[in-house]
């Protein structure tokens, strides 16, 4: 396997509708190379009013995620979150970005995503990953492949763990 970086974005939400973003970059092993983490972020009621429904997706892809994913040094093969909306940062960066989940905790709409399972690992629970439909499906299918060599002895969610201990310790 190529010198494969991987990059665990996530949010941490805090004080009602403050956010944090943060990004950690690790190898193969989930060794951590770099991490990154965002200011709070917290909506104006002007904002509230002027975005609607879309705040969120506003805050959470054009204020955090794309961000952050453009200060990396490390440059990561492909992007996995655990939140659906930063999939939209597919559209706006040329690194994949995947959804990572527990086989059964996510429901989806098959004509708006792909969906692959990640199997087999004696340590860890089956996961799924879910991209937009414009990651080609035989890169998803290299991703799924190279993600469930490591799923054999990581457990992939773990990352998001550390994600969120990090940005608890910034607020304490």
């Amino acid at each position: 396997m190529e010198d494969l970086k991987i990059a665990f974005v996530s949010k941490y939400q805090f004080e009602n509708d403050a956010f944090r973003g943060a990004v950690l970059v690790t190898d193969r092993e989930t060794k951590p190379l770099e991490f990154r983490v965002t200011d709070s972020v917290r909506p104006t009621k002007i904002q509230r009013t002027l975005y609607g429904e879309i705040l969120y997706d506003y805050i959470l892809v054009e204020l955090i995620a794309v961000p952050l994913l453009d200060a990396l040094e490390e440059k990561p093969s492909f992007v996995l979150v655990d939140d659906e909306i930063f999939l939209e940062a597919n559209s706006k960066r040329e690194i994949p970005v995947i959804r990572i989940s527990k086989k059964e905790n996510i429901e989806y709409r098959k004509e708006q995503y792909i969906n692959q399972e990640i199997k087999n690992s004696l340590k860890f629970e089956d996961l799924r990953i879910t991209a937009s439909q414009n990651i080609q499906e035989s890169e998803l299918t290299s991703i799924q492949n190279k993600l469930a060599i490591i799923h054999m002895s990581k457990d992939l969610l773990e990352p998001f763990k550390r994600i969120e201990k990090a940005c608890n310790q910034l607020e304490e």
